[in-house]
């Protein structure tokens, strides 16, 4: 009986979607019969895809899809539906424009980016949607009209990208990657330990017997517990090699994932063929020094993280009102629910609180991108990011301060600048030739030793430069230095955007200043009345009006007239000229001569166009003011700050200065005195003037820095290459600035520069050690000096201690400038 041939096995097929195999009957389409799907989910995304001219998504990665699971139950996200939930989870929300921050675990690689950020062509109602890919995380934005919650979960479910929402947690998603480092790093200690121990016998001379007795069954045990190190711990270094491949680009991980696998193998093959008890001990070694020095960065990583988030310890002020309706400025930090607050015109709304008295005009332009105000009325809930343009609002915050959404709101991309090249850019170019030059010199190795007939020597001196040139030092260098310089200037109340400001502020040659709120201290200036008396209650109406102001000018007359009587009706500010409103039927104007109807009746000086709704005689400035009638002229002497004189000093010895101010030129030799002949004074400058003048350094090739109040100078804090806003007790909160200078700090600002310019020094230093490090470690590799374990040690070690001299190196840089 002939005997019958065993049957084929089947070939499996990839899903052309989520590149799993398919069964033997796997799924096709009648229009496109080459494509094969696992199952009805990838067809049915597949599909979805097809019909919105999505398909770019495969062309960008070969079989990119996640496989969709068949968990679909009636009515599973019906509870996005529920009102407390979406307040939870919503970070923004209004008539026209929601917006959340969702958790996408199974984003991968550059396609499923492209897809997520192209949601709008899958439901209309999506406005917009961005990734951030290392927190892998989503930023949707949708109009309520148009679709809701659900079916923005629903849809990111649909396509394989089910979002990670955890009710115990609402708006405030886990990030388990320190975990399953954890995790990976335990692993290799128990198995690195245990391998450690049994190869024992193969480097003592006493312990031959238990070896000749012992060494296979060692071998194989060994094998054991290496398989899980190499599927589970090491596995992050192989996917990382992995998805830089697929992208043509080759990763930091791609030569240790090389060095992992030659020890592997190479060990197997000696334990099947009882060669040798192969090179197991330093395999685990090498993945359990390397994880150690991947949890060092990440803990050091996330601690910058947090310095980098100026809110965790700017003290952003807001008017807290007490027992009595007293008022105190508080850092916004400080903040808790239940508490009131007062919200003057231009201010930003610090926290989600409920409107309790006054008409809001909610600016939420920095948030949505539409600049008209949404009107608020006394009972509503008004977010934070928006920027009151009325009256001053008395407000009871529901939620605390969301540190992170400020943080969001200052790096809005709307107020993003030109991206240049910087230190950290350098250095990640840099790193990619090295990688090449590590591959060149470990098969250069490996042919030298070769020729030698030393196999065990090329083996060695291989895995050695694979695993010791490493450019991380060389990468962390810069994030380093400059994060330690931006916690030491936080605590001189410079306040940085990030730590990238550090280095504009170390190479720039031109500082630009504003007058009036810059180099004037308003809170000192002395006030006097000048004309027919104003009854207490004109005063008190005057009071409440001026109250609704951040302006400098606004503030110091605030101060000096009696308590403010009831609410302002009809308030109004117009940029450059003045206040107006109306108190218990009283109307009160407030600004220059023109805008108050005096020009003709006060002798003054031409009115500014911008800096301040006053006039300039001399050293005073004049606040013209109009209640039922009656009206009059305050005059405010300007006084120059006190540590004005000894900083100009320092700076004009270092830096190109120059004033643009809105006033006219009546102060000019004063200034000019102040500031030497060298200096550029310009006056009656418009906001587009400053703005345009800011631009023609710039083109010249000059590095600017922009020091103003935050309250007319936003385009030119936004031109320059650096915008420092100065603040005194309230803060316009501006996100065109990159750093915010606390008032009591400005006699510091040619420190500032001094020591952001000595962390420049620090970071290059560093460049030229971890340079030093490689170079000697590769050069003692290729000889086989140092074997693969012992590489694994110092390239870790190397990493930390480049950290650690950039740290000290910025924190004696900040002791030797005594901040």
């Amino acid at each position: 009986m002939p005997t019958l041939a065993p049957a084929p096995t089947p070939i499996r097929v990839a899903c052309s979607h989520c590149g799993d195999a398919c069964p033997d009957q796997p799924i096709r389409l009648a229009a496109r019969p080459e494509l094969r799907f696992c199952c009805q989910g990838c067809q049915a995304v597949y599909e979805l895809l097809d019909q919105s001219n999505l398909c770019t998504y495969y062309r960008l990665d070969d079989k990119p899809g996640q496989k969709v699971k068949n968990v679909e139950l009636p009515g599973r996200f019906d509870y996005l539906d529920v009102e407390s939930v979406q307040s939870q989870l919503l970070a923004f929300r209004s008539e026209a424009l929601n917006r959340l921050t969702l958790s996408i675990p199974q984003m991968h690689c550059a396609s499923c980016i492209w897809l997520l950020e192209n949601l709008f062509k899958l439901n209309p109602g999506i406005t917009a949607s961005r990734v951030n890919f290392l927190r892998k995380e989503l930023t949707v934005s949708y109009n309520p009209t148009a679709t809701t919650l659900k079916e923005v979960v629903k849809l990111l479910a649909s396509v394989g990208y089910e979002p990670q929402i955890t009710l115990a947690e609402l708006g405030a998603q886990p990030h388990h990657a320190g975990r399953t480092l954890t995790y990976q790093l335990g692993l290799a200690a128990f198995a690195f330990g245990n391998v450690m121990l049994m190869a024992f016998p193969d480097y003592f001379s006493f312990t031959e017997q238990l070896q000749a007795s012992f060494g296979r069954f060692f071998g194989w045990l060994s094998l054991l517990l290496s398989v899980p190190v190499l599927l589970v711990s090491a596995r992050d270094f192989y996917r990382s090699a992995w998805q830089g491949l697929r992208q043509r680009y080759i990763n930091l991980d791609f030569p240790i994932s090389l060095g992992l696998t030659a020890l592997f193998l190479t060990s197997l093959y000696d334990i099947a063929t009882g060669r040798g008890p192969g090179y197991l001990d330093s395999f685990t070694g090498l993945v359990f020094f390397m994880l150690i020095g991947k949890w060092v960065q990440q803990r050091t990583y996330d601690a910058l993280r947090f310095d980098r988030d100026f809110t965790s310890y700017f003290p952003v002020a807001v008017t807290l009102l007490g027992p009595g309706g007293q008022e105190q400025s508080v850092p916004v930090r400080e903040l808790r629910a239940g508490q009131r607050i007062r919200v003057r015109h231009q201010e930003i709304i610090p926290a989600d609180a409920v409107l309790l008295r006054g008409q809001g005009q909610i600016d939420y332009s920095f948030v949505t991108g539409e600049s008209v105000p949404v009107a608020r009325t006394s009972g509503e809930v008004v977010y934070a990011g928006g920027r009151q343009t009325g009256e001053a609002l008395e407000l009871e915050v529901v939620r605390e301060v969301s540190q992170g959404y400020l943080t969001q709101l200052w790096n809005n991309p709307a107020f993003q600048k030109e991206e240049k090249a910087t230190l950290e850019t350098y250095a990640n170019r840099v790193g990619r030739y090295f990688v090449a030059v590590t591959l060149v010199l470990a098969l250069g190795a490996v042919a030298y030793w070769q020729l030698q007939g030393q196999p065990d020597m090329a083996l060695r001196a291989f895995t050695s430069v694979l695993v010791i040139a490493c450019p991380c030092a060389l990468s962390l260098a810069t994030p380093f230095a400059l994060g330690a310089a931006l916690r030491a200037l936080g605590r001189r109340q410079l306040y940085l955007k990030n730590s990238g400001v550090v280095e504009t502020l170390g190479r720039a040659d031109t500082i630009v200043f504003d007058k009036t709120g810059t180099l004037t201290d308003v809170k000192r200036s002395a006030v006097e009345y000048r004309g027919p008396a104003l009854s207490p209650h004109q005063q008190q109406a005057l009071a409440a009006v001026v109250g609704q102001s951040t302006h400098p000018l606004s503030q110091r007359l605030a101060a000096e007239l009696p308590p403010a009587l009831g609410p302002v009706e009809s308030f109004r500010e117009v940029p450059g000229q003045g206040l107006t409103g109306t108190v218990a039927g009283l109307e009160v104007r407030v600004g220059s001569a023109a805008f108050v109807g005096m020009e003709g009746s006060a002798p003054a000086p031409e009115a500014p166009t911008t800096e301040s709704a006053a006039t300039t005689d001399g050293l005073q400035s004049r606040v013209y003011v109009r209640v039922a009638g009656a009206q009059g002229c305050y005059l405010l002497r300007n006084v120059y700050r006190a540590e004005l004189r000894p900083v100009l000093a320092e700076l004009s010895r270092h830096y190109r200065l120059a004033v643009l101010s809105g006033d006219n030129d009546t102060e000019q030799d004063r200034l000019r005195e102040l500031f030497g002949p060298q200096a550029e004074l310009h006056f009656r400058q418009s906001p587009q003037q400053k703005l345009d003048y800011i631009a023609r350094l710039r083109q010249q090739g000059r590095t600017v820095i922009m020091v103003g109040d935050g309250l007319n100078d936003a385009g030119a804090l936004q031109q320059a290459d650096a915008g420092i806003a100065l603040t005194d007790t309230l803060t316009n909160f501006s996100p065109a600035c990159d750093a915010i200078l606390d008032a009591g700090s400005f006699g510091q600002l040619s420190t500032f520069l001094k020591f952001s310019q000595d962390c420049l020094q620090v970071v290059l230093g560093t460049f030229v050690l971890s340079f030093c490090y490689n170079g000697i470690g590769l050069g003692l590799a290729v000889q086989g000096k140092f074997t693969p374990i012992v590489s694994a040690i110092l390239m870790p070690i190397s990493s930390l201690s480049v950290m650690v001299v950039a740290t000290l190196l910025v924190r004696y840089a900040a002791h030797r400038c005594r901040l």
